[in-house]
């Protein structure tokens, strides 16, 4: 994920009232980085601005919510999916998350808070593995410093009884 203080959202939604409830519930939550799109094909064009988070329907005209992530997958494994939708059918929610999704909400009073609640945990989770990684090179630099350092130590032994020698 890009940036985790104020995300690039793309909600993917062909319904109006539903796409400005999501809208206004997150922009009243403080994130205001958000691309709204009526179709799978307008959130295809443009891709290339790399949302941190796409937020679909499970189902709708042309091209479906399943197979939208798939494709952009391919080129973009950073980006992480939360699917909307009105399906409250386990089997689809849980191949959707064997397929890559980072979750699976049900439409109902409940999902904006659910929906909210999901962005926070793959924002907290994106600055730990942040942490992490930035943890693990540190520990690569120290032990690449610390071979440097003994080799340095070991030639400059060699070189200093060759000196001595001569």
């Amino acid at each position: 994920m890009q940036k985790t203080k104020n995300p690039l959202i793309y909600i993917v939604q062909d319904s109006v009232i539903y796409k400005d409830l999501i809208v206004g519930y997150l922009q009243q939550k403080k994130y205001t980085n958000l691309k709204t799109f009526k179709t799978g094909e307008e959130c295809l064009k443009a891709i290339h601005h790399k949302p941190d988070i796409i937020l679909l329907d499970y189902s709708f005209e042309g091209i479906t919510g399943m197979e939208l992530m798939k494709r952009i997958q391919l080129d973009h494994p950073e980006i992480d999916f939360i699917f909307l939708s009105g399906q409250n059918d386990v089997e689809v929610a849980v191949n959707i998350m064997k397929q890559g999704a980072a979750d699976y909400i049900v439409k109902n009073e409940k999902a904006p808070e659910n929906l909210l609640h999901s962005i926070e945990y793959l924002l907290s989770v994106t600055r730990s593995e942040k942490v992490k990684k930035g943890f693990q090179i540190g520990v690569v630099g120290f032990f690449i410093l610390l071979f440097l350092t003994i080799m340095i130590i070991i030639l400059m032994t060699i070189f200093l009884e060759d000196f001595k020698l001569t």
